[in-house]
């Protein structure tokens, strides 16, 4: 096209030239008239390839605005598709913290309710002793207590067999403990997940400083709380405390990976891909290497001199 752009206006200029020529020269060898006719045919034939060319030129204009204007709309269905890609993909990570975090809520939950199972049947227990004690020490079987006030015998005699203070108290605030800091890991969940960062990240903190098996969970939180809030260097250092802190916790692998994407964020990229890599062989067949795969193939191919 570019060709035929710059060639058509030299092509028409010849033909100017050649017509004014011939209407100025007439042709030797023949009587005037047969000259005349014979000027006359070429003028009108060379008026038709002018005709032609400045036909071909409109096309050839229109032709190029029509390969312009589909190259522009590419490029702007590539950008609609690069934007699409990144925010899909942020939005499956979201998706995935999600459903860790509901997926520990059910862990939690589960335990919480175990526990508090083992503590009824222990009330229930407790309460079996009492009718018994209560059964062989009055004085009159035919006069046992109504109903309603049966639940007060069990405290007694339960008190008699052993003292308070002395013997159950550290059980006792063992089963109340569990529960306490089960609630504060479940509100701080529901916090984070309703986006109230600040909020969820001072409970996953309390969880934190109380320790326990919910210890890790929480630490690691602490870290998602701040990554959401774009606190690159807060988050990192909680992700890092739970590499360091805890390399028994089910949190390790995914703490390595939120290393490697905040380093990636920070402009790393090569600590970033040795992270990842090293994801890959150390946590294969889990949910971090698959998400390392995925950071692995959206980084720039490795420069070969490196």
């Amino acid at each position: 096209m570019k060709s035929l752009r710059t060639a058509s206006p030299a092509t028409a200029l010849v033909a100017a030239v050649l017509l004014g020529s011939l209407a100025a020269t007439p042709l030797s060898g023949e009587t005037p008239a047969g000259a005349q006719r014979d000027q006359n045919r070429i003028v009108s034939e060379i008026r038709q390839i002018q005709a032609q060319l400045a036909t071909l030129v409109e096309a050839q204009t229109a032709l190029s605005q029509a390969v312009e204007a589909l190259l522009a709309d590419r490029e702007e269905q590539l950008t609609a598709d690069r934007q699409s890609r990144a925010e899909t993909m942020n939005t499956l990570e979201r998706m995935e913290r999600s459903v860790a975090t509901l997926s520990e809520a059910f862990r939690d939950t589960n335990a919480r309710l175990s526990a508090l199972m083992v503590e009824v049947e222990s009330v229930r227990e407790a309460q079996r002793r009492a009718a018994l004690l209560g059964g062989g020490s009055g004085e009159g079987d035919d006069t046992a207590p109504p109903d309603g006030e049966q639940a007060e015998t069990p405290e007694v005699a339960v008190g008699d067999e052993s003292t308070p203070e002395e013997g159950s108290g550290d059980e006792a605030a063992t089963v109340l403990d569990e529960p306490g800091v089960s609630e504060i890991y479940l509100q701080a969940n529901a916090d984070y997940l309703q986006g109230r960062y600040d909020l969820a990240f001072t409970g996953f903190e309390r969880v934190a400083e109380l320790g326990g098996e919910l210890a890790d969970n929480a630490r690691y939180f602490m870290g998602e709380c701040r990554l959401a809030q774009d606190r690159l260097d807060d988050a990192l250092e909680h992700f890092v405390s739970v590499i360091d802190d805890f390399p028994e916790s089910s949190k390790h692998g995914e703490a390595w990976y939120k290393r490697g994407l905040i380093l990636g964020r920070m402009g790393h990229e090569s600590d970033a891909r040795e992270i990842f890599e090293d994801i890959l062989d150390v946590f294969a067949g889990t949910t971090a290497a698959r998400l390392a795969q995925r950071e692995l193939d959206a980084l720039p191919p490795r420069d070969p001199g490196v």
